[in-house]
């Protein structure tokens, strides 16, 4: 099944439960493990360089053995100086392989029109969230795949 039928189908259903989140939690890693494939051993900041893009930025907030914490951002000029956008914060278990979403944009809600309105619980939240992710992740697949990733401040 490919992904993107799967993420639908998990999206689509009536309630959320922490299988379903789960489910995209593991898609989300191997996503990651595709873009960055050196990700376990990542503790400092990287750059993904590919000539038809922006760069595209990781940021390592925290590695230990079995978890890291990361952003993955552009940086973009504006008239108020460099903004990262969009601002994804995550945690990785390369132990579980999953990834799971820690923050958007300072945690701003991404679609107040989300299908979920209703029932807005924590793990549709978090839903939400996760599935933002694995469409950024599928965009940067598509634009940075084979990018030469270098240590950066």
């Amino acid at each position: 099944m490919n992904d993107q039928i799967q993420t639908k189908l998990i999206y689509n259903k009536e309630k959320v439960t922490y299988s379903s989140l789960s489910e995209v939690f593991e898609l989300n890693y191997k996503k990651i493990s595709r873009l960055v494939p050196l990700l376990p051993s990542v503790k400092d900041n990287l750059v993904g360089i590919k000539k038809t893009s922006n760069d595209l930025y990781l940021i390592c907030h925290e590695k230990s053995k079995y978890t890291g914490t990361y952003t993955l951002t552009h940086k973009i000029q504006s008239s108020q100086g460099v903004i990262n956008r969009p601002d994804i914060r995550f945690k990785i278990y390369f132990d579980a392989k999953l990834l799971e979403v820690v923050s958007i944009c300072n945690e701003t809600r991404i679609n107040s029109y989300h299908p979920l309105i209703n029932d807005c619980s924590d793990l549709s939240f978090q839903l939400e969230l996760n599935v933002f992710m694995l469409r950024w992740l599928d965009y940067c697949l598509d634009r940075y795949n084979g990018a030469e990733w270098q240590a950066r401040q």
